[in-house]
């Protein structure tokens, strides 16, 4: 029999939480997270993270950012207003419920069940997109976006499309100089043409 955790910082047991972060500290409350978080912010963000493995895009590039559960709600996005999780507003609540009961808040089981649910901070995208990382630019390697690859900035329906997986990101417009290929770029304009995708 194992026993339960007590707070890392007050040393009170009962109703503890995990640190989300690192998932090494425990607490009992707000109050003494935040008194532990000046001398456990190094130590958290270094600690290996539960997404670690899901980084790898299928073109091959690697997400930098944090794996995000998306909390909040999305009114003015283009399909209709969403809530917690990224789901309909009238279902956001039972996702919500399901997550705290069924998962038991714990994110990385819940991942697999609803990764369009989460986010990720470099470039904004859901992560239930495993296509690339359209970080613009931000990133360590060159982004593989098509219209960084052509010398474009997205355009600006795309930039300015209120979705709750970019909500509160400070995200490039582009094109990422270290993308544009002169030859790749004909052809990447040719092919969006061709399937009347926004140029």
């Amino acid at each position: 029999m194992t026993d339960s955790p007590s707070c890392s910082v007050c040393g009170k047991s009962g109703e503890i939480f995990r640190c989300s972060g690192c998932k090494t500290r425990f607490y009992c409350g707000r109050e003494c997270q935040t008194s532990d978080w000046k001398s456990h912010k190094r130590p958290c963000a270094a600690a290996p993270k539960w997404y670690d493995k899901h980084r790898v895009c299928s073109d091959g590039n690697n997400h930098e950012g944090r794996l995000e559960l998306i909390t909040w709600d999305c009114p003015e996005a283009e399909y209709g207003s969403l809530g917690w999780g990224a789901c309909s507003s009238d279902e956001a609540d039972d996702l919500k419920k399901k997550f705290e009961t069924e998962f038991g808040g714990d994110e990385e089981k819940f991942f697999e069940y609803w990764p369009q649910g989460f986010r990720w901070t470099c470039c904004g995208t859901d992560a239930g997109m495993e296509y690339g990382c359209d970080h613009h630019g931000s990133g360590s390697q060159p982004c593989s976006c098509d219209f960084c690859g052509m010398g474009k900035p997205l355009p600006a329906s795309i930039f300015n499309e209120k979705t709750p997986s970019r909500h509160g990101l400070n995200l490039r417009r582009g094109p990422d100089p270290r993308s544009f290929n002169r030859f790749a770029a004909i052809h990447t304009a040719t092919s969006r043409t061709m399937m009347g995708l926004e140029m």
